[in-house]
């Protein structure tokens, strides 16, 4: 956000101008306040829009003291009559917001550490005590007389515990920084399809399968299928992550083109066509550089836009400044070019913090939990057979279901942070996930631990 209100600027254009491009196409919170000011200042409940925007800005809460700062900055820019002026204290505006971002993002990381370990105990210790290690003490004796409740054992694994990591995953989400994106309906057609395992695994049980195999099968059949059906949109949306990010290093490559004497059509063609991954949106860009008319900035966004609504504005503003000076121009892209980088730095940075996270929790939805889980129950078989006891009735496929659950609810977690992730990459998540811990489940209750 603070890229757009520096592009808009550096390119000539008024903190009125800048102010308004926010409340156009912003991000979503920052979008709510810019158009509450624009308001104010248009019904003169302010005397201008910078009064009305000093007014927004200090009912910003400390935590995002950087962002206020960098804004500051930027309208103090707006009114600097000498240029090196102006770009010197937007490069000030510019680091100050990256900064706020960096920290922002260690201390959120940092504070991952205890609920993410929270999750690890109870999505594998919790249910491995109540389904496996209490029936064992019980098959000693240790509680005496008294029998173990089976169904409040259910009950604690298949509920209890699941509430517990889902009441830890939306507390995540709530403290996350960095989510900005609502999810969508669409997202969630994806979900029929698992909706279907319900159905099937119920008609297995009424033709007599086992019910750890009707839940095996049906969750597994369910997860392809919609993992198939999900398969050409994730790709595309990975391959439109890649072109983004090479659209952010052309504008670099374009502030070159422009210093070195090119006009701006000539240097947006050839620095987007030059990389691999954005070759198809720089023929494209050609092809509607030729239709429009001369109508440039509509021919950027209907090229750019689709895949990097930040780039196309910024092209925009740079093909605005390019009208009175190519060299400003260029000067521009080459700022907003190392604008993106930076940006672009911070979040790898977010990435590789909280990349060990993931990992465990993957790991222990895919592995970790149906092998420990796996394990214990085949080892409560034979003790069981040996002092007589009874066990858990459908011990296997209550744990089933409970992984079921919890790649779910790691999916959910996943997608809660960093930046985010929508519902749809949530549902590929979970069917990527669960039917291979089903997997690993059943090899391990397959093995048959017996007295010699």
């Amino acid at each position: 956000m603070v890229g757009l209100v520096t592009s808009v600027i550096e390119s000539g254009g008024s903190l009125d101008l800048a102010v308004r491009a926010v409340a156009a196409e912003g991000p979503a919170l920052s979008r709510a306040m810019f158009a509450s000011a624009v308001r104010e200042a248009d019904t003169k409940g302010y005397a201008g829009v910078r009064a009305a925007l000093e007014a927004s800005l200090s009912g910003v809460s400390g935590e995002a003291a950087g962002y206020r700062q960098a804004m500051m900055l930027c309208v103090s820019a707006s009114e600097a009559s000498d240029r090196a002026e102006r770009l010197r204290i937007l490069e000030d505006a510019s680091s100050v917001a990256l900064d706020a971002v960096r920290i922002m993002g260690e201390r959120y990381s940092a504070s991952l550490t205890t609920p993410c370990m929270a999750v690890f105990a109870l999505g594998i210790m919790a249910p491995m005590i109540l389904m496996s290690i209490l029936p064992m003490l019980s098959i000693g004796g240790l509680f005496g007389a008294v029998a173990v409740d089976g169904d409040l054992i259910l009950l604690a694994t298949l509920v209890l515990v699941p509430a517990a990591i889902l009441a830890m995953a939306w507390s995540i989400r709530a403290g996350n920084p960095f989510i900005t994106e609502r999810p969508k309906g669409a997202d969630l057609v994806p979900a029929l399809f698992l909706a279907a395992a319900v159905p099937m695994a119920a008609a297995m049980l009424w033709t007599g399968h086992p019910a750890q195999d009707a839940i095996l099968f049906s969750v597994a059949v369910a997860a392809v299928s919609a993992a198939v059906f999900m398969y050409p949109g994730v790709r595309a949306e990975s391959s439109r992550a890649a072109q983004d990010e090479g659209l952010r290093d052309c504008v670099f490559e374009m502030g070159n083109s422009l210093l070195g004497g090119d006009n701006f059509e000539k240097a947006a063609v050839d620095s987007l066509s030059s990389r691999p991954e954005c070759a198809s949106v720089g023929t494209a860009l050609g092809r509607e550089m030729d239709l429009c008319r001369g109508d440039v900035p509509s021919a950027l966004v209907r090229a750019v836009s689709p895949v990097s609504p930040a780039v196309s504005r910024t092209l925009c503003d740079i093909q605005r400044c390019s009208v009175r000076d190519t060299d400003d121009a260029g000067r521009l892209a080459v700022a907003m070019g190392r604008q993106f980088q930076n940006e672009s730095n911070t979040r790898r940075e977010l990435g590789v913090r909280l990349k060990s996270m993931t990992d465990m929790m993957a790991g222990t939805a895919v592995f970790f939990a149906p092998l420990v889980l796996g394990l214990s129950v085949s080892m409560l078989g034979p003790l069981s057979q040996i002092s007589g006891y009874e066990g858990l009735p459908g011990a296997e496929a209550a744990i089933s279901v409970y992984l079921v659950e919890l790649c779910a609810l790691i999916s959910v977690l996943m997608s809660s942070l960093g930046e985010g992730a929508g519902a749809r990459r949530t549902i590929w998540r979970f069917c990527v996930m669960a039917p291979i811990s089903l997997a690993v489940f059943a090899l391990c209750t397959s093995i048959q631990l017996r007295r010699d």
